[in-house]
């Protein structure tokens, strides 16, 4: 196949569909089940299915955290910009957790607010990294009966146990494939379990069910959330290495109960630990090593931090310090001096430098080449940036070199137009990565809390509106549409669905 359509690859030119597997690719991607890379198989033609575990809120964001939501993000740009996969994704918002609810007791703030306040700046963080936000954000508060029904539907299936306190746990011992993906030991786990409902405890939010007050485990929630949005099949499931397991192993054994199947996820994606140099730790809030991602934005930009995380294969930890930003850095400033240099050889403000377009041509197609094989070879970000820098240093010599100044140039006049594409191919392959982008702000912190603002208006007119149907209230059905009227003459446009409501801004 020739490299214009190796480049130009689309779902159209993916191999059949296998009865089993879904249609085939020519890319391949590391395997945690089979620990080994494997074909890249997609579920079908039409869109791709990527679902990202998203944050605990209780806390700034680090850029740990920052390093793993760029690198995904580069894979996603590479898959839908690169591949032309039509990637639609998915990320949660964990807003009730055992860190949250701690958190709001030592600050004395309400656990709720807190998490909104903490969501806001998660995705000011995300924004300010030029990190492509969800196609689909959801909340875990959102959809506790949802959460409720899916553990219910495990429990009718025999693998949940009751603790002495009401709690709800999934007993792994009855899942026969439990350790698909970190080789656990069954005899190891033969009575480990883990909370699918927690219990109520005295002072802590909680939510009705028929095994009493509580709330969600951890686990549950990504299962059920994915699984609101996507089905039985995920083809990329996301995160970082750390939730391998215990997070992803029980998030899969859950949802195979659930749905019934072998797998749920066809392929894990998940990235290294940055930590500090001098430190083998990941970074983390408790090991108090962490650097917020506003703190580190005094310093650096948010394209030396991506190009940082580019210089490594995603699934590799980042060893962070000076010299990691000092080498991210000096690769910006390259391609910036190469592409002055070959503008001012293009207009003939430099002179001495000598293009042999024959080696040109051959040297530009074999980077292309390379690049290509090392994206389909489980997005090897860090072999494609050797590969361009490469080819920038090659044309940067001999368009700087004055000893070629007085030699025969054999040409057919195309060595400028060559250049062009080079720089031209430079430009857009770091524009897939999402270098040089002009970075949007789609929603700033202010922004997000005016969208709390009104998402907690409009839930509070969903309850009058619930409780007017309930006692066909004319006078609370008068209070509704009040409320719609104020929000119209703010710009704000209501639509009531059933017993939901949703709204929208108007243009």
């Amino acid at each position: 196949m020739s490299l214009l359509r190796r480049v130009n690859f689309n779902l159209s030119r993916l191999s059949k569909r296998t009865n089993c597997h879904g249609i085939k690719t020519d890319i391949n991607i590391y395997s945690y089940r089979d620990k080994r890379k494997v074909p890249l198989v997609l579920a079908n033609p039409i869109y791709s299915s990527w679902y990202t575990c998203g944050p605990t809120v209780y806390d700034s964001a680090h850029i740990g955290h920052g390093s793993t939501y760029v690198r995904l993000d580069i894979i996603q740009r590479i898959l839908r910009n690169y591949f032309n996969i039509n990637l639609v994704t998915c990320m949660n918002i964990t807003n009730i957790d055992d860190k949250i609810i701690k958190r709001s007791n030592e600050l004395g703030k309400d656990w709720n607010l807190l998490a909104e306040e903490y969501e806001i700046e998660f995705w000011d963080d995300l924004n300010k990294l030029n990190i492509m936000q969800p196609d689909i954000k959801l909340r875990v508060t959102d959809k506790i009966p949802e959460i409720i029904k899916f553990i219910e539907e495990i429990e009718k299936k025999g693998y949940t146990t009751i603790s002495t306190n009401g709690s709800v746990n999934f007993k792994t011992s009855a899942y026969s494939k439990y350790g698909k993906l970190h080789n656990v030991v069954l005899e190891d786990v033969s009575t480990a379990e883990f909370a699918l409902w927690k219990a109520a405890k005295e002072n802590e939010p909680w939510w009705d069910s028929k095994w009493g007050r509580g709330r969600p485990g951890w686990h549950i929630e990504c299962s059920t959330l994915a699984s609101l949005v996507f089905g039985s099949h995920l083809d990329f499931h996301a995160g970082g290495i750390d939730l391998k397991f215990p997070h992803h192993e029980n998030e899969e054994a859950q949802s195979c109960v659930f749905h019934n199947c072998n797998d749920w996820v066809q392929n894990w994606i998940h990235t290294g630990h940055l930590h500090l140099k001098g430190q083998s730790e990941k970074m983390s809030k408790s090991l108090k090593n962490t650097i917020s991602i506003r703190d580190f934005l005094k310093d650096y930009t948010a394209e030396k931090f991506r190009m940082a995380c580019l210089l490594s294969h995603y699934r590799s930890s980042i060893e962070f310090g000076p010299e990691l930003m000092f080498a991210a850095d000096s690769i910006l400033k390259r391609v910036k001096s190469f592409k002055e240099d070959v503008k001012a050889f293009i207009s003939g403000a430099k002179i001495d430098g000598y293009v042999n377009e024959e080696e040109l041509r051959k040297h530009f197609q074999e980077s292309r080449n390379n690049i290509d094989e090392a994206l389909r070879d489980d997005f090897h970000t860090a072999a494609c940036i050797g590969q361009l820098s490469d080819l920038m240093r090659l044309i940067s010599k001999t368009i700087n070199n004055v000893d070629k100044k007085n030699e025969q140039r054999s040409s057919n006049g195309n060595e400028k137009a060559l250049l062009y594409a080079v720089v031209n191919y430079i430009d857009h392959m770091l524009q897939i990565f999402g270098i040089g982008d002009e970075i949007q702000f789609s929603e700033s912190y202010d922004e997000g809390r005016m969208e709390n603002l009104v998402n907690s208006i409009i839930k509070v007119r969903n309850d009058i509106r619930l409780r007017a149907k309930e006692t066909k209230s004319k006078e609370l059905f008068q209070v509704c549409d009040e409320i719609r009227q104020s929000m119209r003459e703010n710009l704000i446009e209501i639509k009531d669905h059933g017993n939901l409501s949703s709204w929208s801004k108007v243009k």
